[in-house]
């Protein structure tokens, strides 16, 4: 419940609509992810389950616009929301204003483990419209980088190529 009302606190928009689906998405995407958990018993979430359930309303069955790549993982819960809220924040902009917003646009997302217990995962946009760094730190932002990197102690590198947004995460996970 906790990171449902820190969800809740740091949501901000400009209308009380905006901030309705705001907060109804993100709160989704935990519901989503407490659904793994219940699958495996509360042990974690695999994160290709985790990935695919998030861009799901992303794939169409005639055309490959999101690709999922990476070993099996099975992710503590508390990461596995951490990286649950990030790949929504990362779709959600994407659908709003990268690659997912093109009908040509494309999202690969990649993983792999390395030697020493961290998880190297890479959000990949291409195919869509010319992209600008952001003006401000908003909510996906301030997540990423205070779950990711200051509680998980990870590290984000987002690099907004004019072809789309590359994000790289590590983590911990071992």
């Amino acid at each position: 419940m906790s990171t449902v009302l820190a969800t809740v606190r740091l949501s901000r928009s400009d209308t009380v609509d905006d901030l309705k689906q705001l907060i109804e998405g993100r709160i989704n995407a935990l519901a989503k992810v407490h659904a793994l958990f219940v699958q495996s018993r509360w042990a974690g979430a695999e994160l290709h389950s985790l990935v695919a359930q998030e861009l799901l309303p992303y794939c169409d069955k005639t055309e490959a616009r999101v690709r999922i790549d990476g070993p099996a993982v099975m992710l503590e819960p508390y990461s596995a929301q951490a990286i649950a809220i990030t790949l929504h924040e990362l779709a959600t902009n994407a659908a709003k204003y990268g690659a997912l917003s093109a009908a040509a646009g494309r999202v690969e997302i990649a993983w792999l483990l390395m030697a020493d217990g961290r998880l190297g995962l890479g959000w990949v946009e291409s195919g869509g419209p010319s992209v600008t760094p952001p003006t401000h730190r908003g909510f996906g932002t301030s997540i990423m980088e205070n779950i990711i990197a200051g509680q998980l102690r990870g590290e984000v590198h987002f690099d907004w190529r004019n072809h789309g947004l590359a994000c790289e995460i590590t983590l911990l996970i071992a």
